[in-house]
């Protein structure tokens, strides 16, 4: 009866191991940044394709948000994302922190139209746009204060990084 319990316990002990190793590994593999396709850096993205359509809030005025003179980091969040909001503080600190660099969030909630025109599968997702507004990089999944340094010290260069996971 004793080593019947003593296998339990040791394999419960296992499950915990393994379940906590898997966790961890799907953690350091959830935000990932993939470069831009030819096709999808060839096209410009307008900071008026981000701004709401006229008459969606009656009386109401949206600008189109400002992009940066070097670089522009577009945020799709949601209201119910969890995690947008810690990856808005890190990239508007990362960018603030180089000149000619901006943070730009937007709320798609409600825009089904910038949803399927930027196929936002998951929030946060972030387009990096450099100085011509073509995208030079998508991340997807929440973006901490040293990958968004990172992110945007790799993109406000000449060079082009290549597809990464960030850890």
């Amino acid at each position: 009866m004793e080593s019947n319990a003593m296998v339990v316990v040791l394999a419960l002990a296992g499950l915990v191991v393994g379940a906590t190793l898997l966790g961890l590994l799907l953690r350091a593999k959830q935000t990932r940044v993939r470069p831009a396709s030819a096709d999808d850096a060839a096209e410009r993205i307008r900071p008026a394709d981000l701004a709401p359509p006229i008459g969606e809030t009656p009386g109401a005025t949206f600008a189109a948000p400002e992009f940066g003179e070097r670089l522009t980091l577009v945020q799709f969040s949601t209201e119910t994302c969890a995690r947008c909001p810690a990856s808005a503080r890190s990239l508007a600190g990362a960018a603030d922190a180089i000149d000619g660099v901006r943070h730009v969030e937007i709320d798609v909630t409600r825009r089904d139209d910038l949803i399927r025109r930027f196929s936002v599968l998951r929030t946060p997702t972030v387009l990096v746009l450099d100085a011509q507004h073509r995208l030079r990089a998508r991340v997807s999944g929440p973006v901490s204060a040293q990958h968004a340094r990172e992110l945007v010290e790799a993109h406000a260069s000449a060079g082009r990084p290549t597809e990464r996971n960030l850890a």
